[in-house]
């Protein structure tokens, strides 16, 4: 045998014996299996286990910023309230309640009004009241001539010591056919406001706000207080 053949059979048998070692490293289905099986309960794990308790942390994060912006809230209302001269504050409240009284009676509403018009010279076309929520309304009408219509308009907010609403007010005027005098009529609605007894416990985390800022309207309250 020449030395070219014998170098032809050995390069033969080298890739016989490479052709077998490929064939047997090739990944089969059952090759597959258990790694695809472990990944598979890996992802169940990950559902099941993991991913509760990610959204449990995230969770628990969001708390703990609700809780964090109510102690930041409680820190500002404790102080604005501190900010309050207790003694300023006690003495606008009485102010308040003389103003805006628990109890309103419809007769004591209507006088002050009522009493206004006698002074005016008007005389009275309709005067009704009635009690609703937190407050006394009802329409009222009177005539009489142009300037004691002006004069009662001017003066009607001012005449009663309790915090009063006017609304739809209307003016019109009738001429007499026959003496041709000129009648004046104003009917309008009004409403006196009384605080309502309540067992409701304040809202602390409500939005609140310093009456103080509203130093008009306390003065409104102790020009009327005065006038009792």
């Amino acid at each position: 045998m020449s030395q070219a053949g014998a170098l032809s059979k050995r390069k033969q048998r080298q890739a016989k014996a490479m052709s077998r070692k490929i064939k047997q490293t090739r990944l089969t289905l059952s090759d597959l299996v258990i790694p695809l099986a472990s990944g598979a309960l890996l992802i169940v794990l990950s559902i099941v286990v993991f991913i509760p308790m990610v959204r449990a942390a995230f969770g628990y994060v969001e708390e703990m910023k609700e809780v964090n912006a109510k102690i930041e809230q409680m820190e500002n209302l404790h102080k604005q309230l501190k900010s309050l001269d207790e003694i300023q504050m006690n003495e606008d409240v009485l102010v308040a309640r003389q103003v805006i009284p628990k109890v309103l009676l419809v007769s004591n509403f209507v006088y002050y009004i009522d009493t206004l018009a006698t002074e005016k010279s008007l005389t009275v076309g309709s005067l009704s009241s009635s009690d609703s929520l937190n407050a006394v309304s009802g329409p009222l009408s009177y005539r009489g001539d142009f300037d004691n219509v002006v004069a009662f308009l001017e003066d009607v907010q001012e005449i009663s010591p309790y915090m009063i609403r006017l609304e739809s007010v209307k003016v019109s005027i009738r001429e007499d056919t026959d003496s041709f005098e000129e009648t004046w009529s104003i009917s309008l609605n009004v409403s006196g406001y009384h605080f309502s007894e309540s067992d409701d416990k304040p809202d602390i985390y409500a939005p609140f706000q310093l009456y103080t800022e509203y130093e008009d309207i306390v003065q409104i309250f102790k020009k009327k207080a005065e006038a009792m």
